[in-house]
C-alpha cells in the first residue's frame, strides 16, 4: 500500500528521536503538516531544529501514558506514525516494566483514541529487527518465520 506523503496533516509520536527526525525531514520536506508527539526520554530537540520556526511544525512535549492529550491533536490528522518507544534494549531485563510501559501501554493508548477519533487514514506501526530473535537468514525478509524474540523489547514490539 502507497500512503501519498504530501499535503496531509500527519502526527509523528517520537518524532524527535533518530529514524524519527529523518521521516520529519522528508514529511516537512514534501509540505505536509506535521505534529510530532515526543516525551523526550530518548530522543533530542536538537534533532528537530531546522523545523521548529517553521508554521507547518508543532512540537509537543508530551507522553503517551498520558492518553488524554493526545485528543487535542489526533483530530484534525490523517496519518499517524507511531515511532515512539524506549530505544533501549538492554534496560529490559533489568527493569522490564520500561518496555511494557514505553511500547506496550503507550501503544495501545494511542490506538484506543485513534479508534475513538474515527477518522485517521493510514496507521504506521514501525517494528524492530528485534521481533525475529537470532534468524538464519540475513538480510531477513519481513515475512520471516518463526518470530522468536530474545529480549523484552523484542517482544514488546512483536
Amino acid at each position: 500500500m502507497t500512503i501519498p506523503l504530501h499535503s496531509q496533516k500527519i502526527l509523528v509520536t517520537g518524532g524527535a528521536g533518530f529514524i524519527g527526525s529523518h521521516l520529519i525531514d522528508r514529511l516537512c520536506e514534501n509540505g505536509n503538516s506535521v505534529i510530532v508527539f515526543d516525551n523526550l526520554s530518548s530522543g533530542k530537540l536538537e534533532n528537530l531544529k531546522s523545523w521548529l520556526k517553521n508554521p507547518n511544525f508543532n512540537f509537543v512535549q508530551e507522553d503517551l501514558l498520558k492518553s488524554e492529550s493526545i485528543f487535542n491533536f489526533l483530530p484534525e490528522c490523517e496519518t499517524v506514525f507511531h515511532l515512539a518507544a524506549n530505544p533501549e534494549v538492554r534496560i529490559g531485563s533489568v527493569d522490564p516494566k520500561v518496555h511494557y510501559e514505553q511500547n506496550i501501554v503507550a501503544t495501545f493508548n494511542l490506538l484506543e483514541a485513534v479508534r475513538k477519533v474515527g477518522r485517521i487514514k493510514n496507521f504506521v506501526f514501525t517494528s524492530s529487527s528485534t521481533v525475529y530473535g537470532e534468524p538464519e537468514k540475513f538480510p531477513t525478509p519481513e515475512d520471516y518465520a518463526p518470530l522468536k524474540p530474545i529480549s523484552i523489547y523484542g517482544a514488546s514490539k512483536l
